[in-house]
């Protein structure tokens, strides 16, 4: 492929230790994949060097990230990326995951630029090869009436503490992309391992983020959720990541509930119902 080809794609491979507990890829993990297809798409337009920047630096403003179909071990992915729309505020990308003729997976990543802890115009030079690439083709985001709830996140019902890791630092020094989605992963793990299920299991369907920044410390983020939306089958958890009291990425989680006799959703129990009921913020 030449720099001028608009559609990126790349073969990916899913690892041992990217696997969960029902031995498929874990969720945090296929948002990894994602990340890392927009990074080699990112090295082909801008070179080998472009994974690193001491200046403005191009980081997600919010994704989207829909979850078709289960990915497991064993087998390689196909990712395709391509650009949507780009402007002085930042452009969005499309990447698509694909496990043999399966569609497993899509993320639309609405990126920005920062420059020392803020976030900025795309530096010119970027906004013009990206444009040159861009389909403009017509997308949209789902709205963000989550981040509504945000103003009494201290209110949340369910609430943990969680200590930074070394791990979670980037190669520019900030709080990487990657550990705020595993911060959003926890948020919402933290209320699902208190629910009883009655013998069903849940997964998650889309998971929509926004990242307010990306500032890395070493004080403790405090990670509060609960529940925003009820359905027949399926609910919605809203968590956001704390530091220093100021939200620092948010996100909204749908989840459906599975009958693991026929891996089809199935209506939310009475006493599930009642549980989620219980932390409706």
């Amino acid at each position: 492929m030449t720099n001028n080809n608009p559609n990126f794609s790349c073969t990916l491979s899913p690892r041992y230790t990217d696997l969960d507990n029902w031995r498929h890829v874990n969720n945090s993990r296929i948002y990894q994949l994602h990340q890392e297809a927009r990074m080699r798409a990112h090295l082909q337009q801008f070179g080998a060097d472009a994974w690193f920047s001491d200046d403005v630096r191009l980081r997600p403003r919010r994704s989207n990230t829909q979850f078709r179909q289960e990915t497991f071990y064993g087998e390689d992915l196909r990712a395709e990326v391509r650009i949507a729309h780009v402007d002085r505020s930042g452009f969005q990308v499309i990447s698509e995951l694909y496990q043999g003729e399966r569609h497993v997976g899509t993320q639309h990543t609405l990126m920005g630029a920062t420059q020392q802890g803020s976030w900025t115009g795309l530096p010119p030079a970027v906004q013009e090869r990206l444009s040159a690439l861009a389909s403009n083709e017509q997308t949209q985001l789902p709205d963000t009436t989550y981040l509504d709830h945000l103003h009494h996140a201290h209110n949340f019902p369910v609430r943990q503490q969680l200590t930074p890791r070394f791990s979670d630092i980037d190669a520019d020094s900030q709080r990487s992309e990657a550990a705020l989605g595993r911060y959003m992963e926890q948020a919402r793990f933290g209320g699902i391992r208190q629910l009883d299920f009655e013998g069903l299991r849940v997964m998650v369907a889309a998971v929509d983020i926004s990242f307010t920044d990306y500032h890395m410390s070493w004080t403790q983020v405090e990670l509060a959720s609960g529940i925003s939306q009820i359905g027949n089958s399926s609910f919605r958890f809203t968590g956001c990541a704390l530091h220093k009291g100021e939200v620092q990425a948010a996100a909204s989680s749908v989840m459906v509930v599975i009958d693991p006799a026929t891996g089809r959703p199935s209506p939310i129990p009475l006493g599930l119902r009642e549980q989620l009921e219980g932390w409706l913020i």
